[in-house]
């Protein structure tokens, strides 16, 4: 009877622990005035199924879903749809807010889990290696 009252008590310890470890991250917002431009994307490089890359005038993002999105340029670019919390303040922005995507034509949109600013070395690095590549956004990077 004791082993069988100790080995429940490890259980649910192991539980608590695993849990615990599980909590999800706090979204991290980058400031608003330094959200990537859906208007001003002059390339962009489809790194795996979860990340892509974009170049944004002189700034470089690197954008990550939440969830495997292939084909996340279907369509024949990049499109991106914004938080209604951004788009009252700086429309044409992503910045990793909550309910912001990458929207393709006939597949349900995938939600974008983290915007990042990179250095253009890191990009370069990235863009190497990318599955496919694109220049510009169609037609300004953003659906409604």
């Amino acid at each position: 009877m004791n082993v069988r009252y100790l080995l429940a008590a490890s259980l649910l310890v192991s539980c608590a622990v695993q849990a615990q470890d599980a909590r999800p991250q706090a979204r991290k917002e980058l400031p608003v005035a330094d959200c990537m431009r859906t208007d001003r994307i002059s390339n962009w490089a489809m790194v795996d199924n979860r990340t892509v890359v974009v170049a944004n005038g002189p700034n470089f993002f690197k954008i990550t879903t939440t969830a495997d999105c292939p084909r996340m340029d279907l369509g024949g670019g990049i499109r991106f749809r914004a938080a209604e919390n951004i788009k009252a303040v700086a429309p044409m922005r992503i910045c990793g807010s909550i309910n912001e995507q990458i929207v393709r034509r006939d597949d349900p949109p995938c939600q974008i889990g983290t915007v990042e600013k990179i250095d253009k070395e890191t990009y370069k690095r990235l863009e190497k290696n990318a599955q496919r590549k694109g220049s510009g956004a169609e037609p300004n990077g953003m659906v409604r």
